[in-house]
């Protein structure tokens, strides 16, 4: 008797091949790994990155900060107790929120480099300003290599002996003849495009704040480099520290690397959690206080 063939339906199915998935960019993987590499996420658009300090101790995941005697850096504006200085730093701030707190003496300097255009902009409350106060701040710092700025007054290049000093009478005097110590702070805003770097200060026009030019000069080919401040003889808050420039994909490739080396580098996007499913409205049940219309008469 001859047997009936296997119907075709029967025949074992071949697995679908799942699609392989895109490699991810170097901004994305970048944007996984945000807080290894800025401390905090960060949002890019056309090649521009931003990144923002709360306050609640995010700095020191992207920035080494050293102290200087019984000063230092406290990143976790809650983890300030000293009354004193609560009231003198915190208490009473009107503008901007909090990223740091620095007291009496110490630096900061980042992890992470930027090119050669960004912006880094920050208010700084400063109540107690005389003579012997020093604030520096460090662009473009690579080895031997930097630009420095002391009180915002100038622009230093210790390797080309070069000092431009600001051309405003106002800003030649001592910082503490013209920096604003009220409990706003005074914002900062720090400026490198096109080979030049300019530094400008909030300055009171009646109520409203307006910035002006401190100091500007040209730099021929900065490289890139961390940024970074050190001071002594004064204490202070730093609120709304922001950065934004093009993004520095050279530096992000290196650390990821040493990330992926380290096993430490995330490499997939979170799942995306299933919707939970509709609820409709629950299903009555019988009345059993009725008779049931379909059961039959008793005789």
């Amino acid at each position: 008797m001859a047997v009936a063939s296997e119907p075709v339906w029967a025949a074992e199915e071949k697995p679908a091949k799942k699609k392989e998935a895109k490699p991810l960019s170097v901004t994305q993987l970048a944007q996984l790994n945000s807080a290894a590499l800025f401390g905090v996420p960060f949002k890019i658009n056309k090649g521009r990155f931003s990144v923002t300090y709360p306050g609640a101790g995010e700095f020191d995941k992207a920035f080494t900060t050293r102290g200087r005697g019984r000063g230092g850096v406290i990143a976790n504006i809650s983890e300030v107790k000293n009354a004193s200085y609560r009231k003198l730093l915190i208490d009473g701030h009107s503008k901007g929120k909090a990223t740091l707190v620095g007291m009496l003496g110490g630096s900061a300097l980042s992890d992470f480099e930027l090119v050669d255009d960004y912006k880094i902009s920050f208010r700084l409350r400063i109540p107690r300003v005389d003579g012997r106060s020093r604030f520096s701040f460090l662009l473009n710092h690579h080895g031997s290599d930097f630009v420095q700025t002391n009180f915002f007054q100038d622009i230093v290049i210790p390797a080309k002996k070069s000092r431009v000093r600001s051309k405003n009478k106002k800003f030649l005097v001592s910082a503490s003849r013209w920096f604003d110590k009220g409990p706003q702070g005074m914002p900062v805003s720090i400026v490198c495009k096109g080979g030049k770097i300019s530094i400008s200060v909030g300055v009171l026009n009646g109520k409203k704040e307006q910035m002006v030019e401190v100091v500007s000069t040209e730099v021929a080919e900065p490289g890139p480099g961390k940024i970074g401040f050190s001071f002594e003889g004064i204490s202070f808050m730093m609120s709304s520290l922001r950065i934004d420039g093009k993004f520095p994909s050279a530096w992000a490739e290196k650390r990821m690397a040493v990330l992926k080396k380290a096993g430490k580098l995330i490499t997939k996007l979170p799942e995306k959690k299933a919707a939970p499913a509709k609820k409709g409205p629950p299903k009555k049940g019988p009345d059993l206080s009725r008779p049931d219309p379909e059961a039959e008469e008793e005789l």
